[in-house]
């Protein structure tokens, strides 16, 4: 009876310890301790990144579209969320038609005019958007075929039925290719119920196009919403928030000229007094780029400096949001610039425009400069001219036909309203 006593204790204690191996793994599994960097032994997530699969977010969106029916063309701009609403509705048309697109050729002007007016979805991104990461965001585990960069964009009918893929490239040349798509299975589809609103753009107004940019889309606005702005950060506030997102654990830092700087390794990150923080790495840095192949694309890139720009401009702009700007290659590297919208109007923030900056070089982030600003509606609204009577009252446009849109012109001042702007 004692043996058996003494095996039945020690099936008990057999049974709590695998119990207890059994409850902490599956603690490991929760979202808590997963977040907490409990896992990492004191090692920033971004340290861990490499090899492996990637998911890439949208880093950019439309800020003005325009459908073409039979009936008309409806377009909307300066509005986000009906822009949102309609880019939910076709957005995944482009993402098929960016991965099944064929050589691509240039097309003269007239063409792409033609493509504007026949019937078709156009999309105006604001910034120039690489095509391979936009096919990425739009169609994961597709590839774009397609090289460039680009902010114009329109699906249009084909005389056979198909479905062309028209684009103007950032050097300004105007490019066509065919895609897998139909016009009955796809196009006609996505465009049915819409109703026109007299959308146009400059080139098919005469007055209007010997003063505008020809593409420059014409709608309705009467009134552009106020918003009060404000600096969110400081040297002198609390930064534990700011330098958690950047994995810098803030114990070695010291004054300087206007602001306070952090060491770490061979990394430095400055926080001066007017919401400004620069970030230097002298060899590898903090943030590698996470890659699935053997290098890291450009999509992937771009989605490692999204990520750490919505962790920290994008996560204390308040009713603004980030869009990517450009992605270019420069002799020292990719250099990735993000701004804010307001309303699905961009924001110029101070002299050069952009909110956020990045340098990435041999897979690394080797420096950023990120420009905190925040954003909350007043309630007011600006009365504003309409599109017509701004182009007639702005003398500048007669020297050169030029782009006029509506956008917020932030230097660093406690309101911001809307302006019609010639760029």
């Amino acid at each position: 009876m004692k043996g058996k006593r003494r095996y039945l204790e020690w099936g008990k204690n057999l049974a709590i310890v695998l119990l207890s191996l059994s409850a902490a793994w599956l603690l490991t599994m929760t979202p808590l301790v997963r977040d907490s960097g409990l896992l990492s032994h004191g090692v920033p997530a971004a340290e861990n990144a490499g090899s492996g699969a990637v998911t890439l977010t949208a880093a950019a969106y439309p800020c003005r579209m325009a459908i073409n029916t039979p009936e008309g063309r409806y377009g909307v701009q300066y509005n986000q969320a009906q822009v949102d609403s309609l880019f939910a509705r076709v957005g995944p048309l482009l993402g098929e038609a960016l991965t099944s697109a064929g050589q691509s050729e240039a097309v003269d002007e007239a063409q792409w005019q033609a493509c504007l007016q026949g019937e078709g979805i156009y999309f105006d991104f604001s910034g120039q958007i690489p095509l391979s990461a936009l096919g990425s965001w739009l169609h994961p585990g597709g590839g774009c075929p397609l090289s460039g960069s680009a902010r114009r964009l329109v699906l249009a009918q084909r005389e056979d039925g198909r479905v062309a893929l028209s684009y103007q490239e950032a050097s300004g040349v105007f490019f066509a290719c065919t895609t897998d798509l139909s016009v009955d299975l796809h196009l006609d589809p996505a465009v049915e119920g819409v109703e026109e609103n007299g959308a146009r753009f400059a080139f098919e107004d005469g007055e209007l196009a010997r003063l505008l940019d020809p593409y420059t889309l014409i709608t309705e606005e009467a009134s552009g919403t106020v918003y009060a702005a404000s600096t969110p950060i400081s040297a002198n506030a609390d930064l534990s928030g700011l330098l958690e997102a950047l994995s810098f654990n803030g114990q070695n830092h010291t004054s300087v000229s206007g602001g306070e700087a952090y060491l770490e390794g061979e990394s430095r990150l400055e926080v001066r007094n007017d919401g400004t923080v620069l970030y230097r790495a002298a060899r590898e840095g903090k943030y590698p780029v996470a890659h699935s192949g053997e290098e890291s694309t450009l999509a992937e890139m771009i989605e490692t400096v999204r990520k750490l720009a919505e962790d920290t401009v994008g996560a204390r702009c308040g009713d603004a949001r980030l869009h990517l700007i450009s992605a270019a290659q420069t002799q020292d590297g990719w250099q990735i610039r993000f701004g804010y919208q307001l309303s699905g109007s961009s924001v110029w923030l101070y002299e050069d425009g952009w909110a956020a900056q990045f340098l990435v070089r041999d897979g690394y982030v080797a420096e950023f400069t990120l420009r905190f600003r925040s954003y909350s509606t007043t309630g007011e609204q600006e009365p504003l001219l309409s599109m017509e009577r701004a182009a007639a009252m702005l003398p500048a446009l007669t020297l050169e036909r030029r782009e006029l849109v509506l956008q917020y012109r932030d230097q660093g001042e406690g309101e911001v309203a809307p302006i019609w702007v010639a760029q």
